[in-house]
């Protein structure tokens, strides 16, 4: 039976860690095949959080059900005392159609079986706007209270700093830049009191193939940004950036926990 974890977890002491999107549907039966490299990092870096976004068909799937058999299989196995599981909702920048679409994908994780249910959900399309604001502070005031008993763990998705800094005081985890690996700059991130570093995320497509170092260090270890990936799966050309797991996965999870020692 799952045991509810605080989501600041005792076990992951290290302050930076990494948010990845495995939009992977674990094919391969109960030994979850397409995973397993990531359950293998996760096991061997037991210091280093990790923030898992699962995605089964952009969003639960089957709406008011539980989650499909592969994901009912494979969600246990990630679980860990420095894993927070998250579960993927999109937002279409807050449109009015899509609100209460929403509010039911959020409620279908909140009734999936405990064994796999997520520990928080993942906000994405976020519009980062004024106007919106008040939106996804409903969003947020919803989901809290249903997941981790009471306590779920929220992150918001604008892709790029939002234009209204309000939107870091009601999240957890704030992803501020999204981007390919060539076109990212630490010099565009916003980093201050009223954007913390504390609550901002990473995420870079396209990248090396092995991993960089010192735009490791001086992310995670000069700027203090709370967590950092970055695949070798490619966005360019209309590609699906997040279909597979990096070929340098655990070189790149090493980096990151070595830049913190």
């Amino acid at each position: 039976m799952h045991v509810a974890r605080a989501v600041t977890t005792a076990v992951a002491t290290l302050s930076s860690g990494v948010l990845i999107p495995l939009y992977i549907y674990p094919s391969g039966g109960p030994d979850c095949a397409n995973w397993a490299p990531l359950f293998e990092s996760i096991a061997a870096h037991p210091a280093l959080p990790f923030w898992v976004i699962i995605n089964p068909n952009t969003g639960p799937g089957n709406n008011g059900g539980q989650a499909p058999i592969e994901f009912q299989q494979c969600i246990p196995l990630l679980r860990a005392p420095n894993v927070v599981v998250l579960g993927y909702v999109h937002t279409s920048e807050g449109s009015t159609k899509r609100q209460p679409g929403v509010t039911q994908d959020v409620n279908t994780y909140a009734g999936w079986n405990a064994s796999y249910k997520p520990d928080g959900i993942f906000f994405d399309e976020v519009s980062g706007e004024s106007k919106n604001l008040a939106t996804y502070e409903g969003f947020v005031s919803h989901a809290r209270p249903l997941f981790n008993d009471g306590n779920a763990f929220i992150t918001l998705n604008p892709g790029a700093a939002p234009s209204d800094t309000d939107y870091y005081g009601i999240t957890d985890l704030l992803l501020s830049a999204e981007d390919i690996y060539a076109d990212f700059s630490p010099s565009q991130l916003s980093l201050g009191s009223s954007t913390p570093p504390s609550k901002q995320a990473i995420v870079l497509t396209d990248g090396p193939s092995s991993p960089p170092t010192s735009l490791i260090s001086q992310i995670v270890t000069q700027d203090g940004v709370k967590a950092f990936y970055i695949t070798t799966d490619t966005q360019v050309n209309g590609g699906n950036p997040y279909d597979d797991l990096p070929t340098d996965l655990e070189a790149y999870i090493a980096a990151l926990e070595a830049a913190q020692e």
